[in-house]
């Protein structure tokens, strides 16, 4: 890897795909800064030329901040910030305890928020940086039975979003990852600890991941080859807002866009007309 190489800092790199991101962006020459809550987990990444640090994205704000001091004095810049860290609660939504909830949030939102902006003043100041928001196709199909965890994730899309348009003017990019089903864990699995009986659907989605976690489509390695090819191709300078990963995600997330235009187009005549 080249001494003056673009830096990435990806969060939730104990498994899954934040492992395989460290390790797509290390064999493209990149140099790697990443972290986990458990150090220890990260060794043989370590071992392929990564650095590691201890992180756990729910810290108080001002605990970030100096993380961020920390991280961007190893190599004297951060370039691509992932934001992974994040596990998967189970659960219809009248099962999930609000504490549940809130739990969830605070990891898989707010945890992304605030390292977020513990690093934004280093990325305005250098005037670049891209950041890179894991969200799911949960986000946009809110399946049932996990509605708080799609929740999570359709507020990264609308956080993301908004980043992209506000820090434009400091060339800072934002997208939003998409991915659909792939055989990882994401950070772990929570389950509901009650269950009401019926809510068919729910509990047929929750079945389905307990039992298809290492049958799913989507190959973790290649997901995460395409993630770093797609956002450091010089080509690729002004990112989309939102970029779907995974055959079937693409499939459900087109079919579900295209049922929305559909839509408004059956509602239009009661969405307009409304003005003074």
């Amino acid at each position: 890897m080249s001494t003056d190489s673009p830096v990435f800092l990806i969060t939730g790199c104990s498994s899954g795909l934040g492992r395989e991101l460290s390790i797509a962006a290390l064999k493209r020459g990149f140099r790697v800064i990443a972290t986990a809550r458990k150090v220890e987990t990260l060794a043989a990444l370590e071992q392929q030329g990564a650095k590691t640090m201890y992180l756990d994205v729910t810290a108080s704000e001002s605990e970030l901040v100096e993380f961020a001091a920390k991280a961007i004095a190893v190599y004297g810049q951060v370039d691509y910030l992932v934001n992974n860290a994040g596990y998967l609660l189970t659960g219809a939504i009248e099962e999930t305890p609000r504490s549940d909830a809130v739990h969830l949030f605070t990891t898989n939102f707010f945890g992304l928020v605030s390292t977020t902006n513990a690093f934004l003043p280093h990325f305005r100041a250098r005037k670049t940086g891209t950041i890179i928001n894991v969200s799911s196709e949960a986000g946009t199909l809110g399946p049932p039975g996990i509605g708080i965890y799609a929740a999570a994730k359709s507020a990264i899309n609308a956080v993301s979003d908004s980043w992209a348009h506000e820090l434009a003017e400091y060339n800072i990019r934002s997208v939003s990852v998409q991915p659909g089903g792939f055989r990882t864990r994401s950070g772990g699995i929570k389950a509901a600890e009650k269950s009401i009986e019926g809510y068919q659907a729910a509990h047929g989605v929750i079945h389905h991941i307990n039992t298809t976690g290492d049958t799913q489509p989507g190959d973790p390695a290649k997901g995460a080859e395409h993630i770093v090819t797609f956002v450091t191709d010089p080509k690729h300078q002004k990112l989309p807002l939102r970029f779907v990963l995974g055959d079937e995600a693409f499939a459900g997330i087109k079919q579900a866009y295209t049922q929305r235009l559909a839509d408004m187009e059956a509602t239009k005549e009661w969405s307009i007309g409304t003005s003074f």
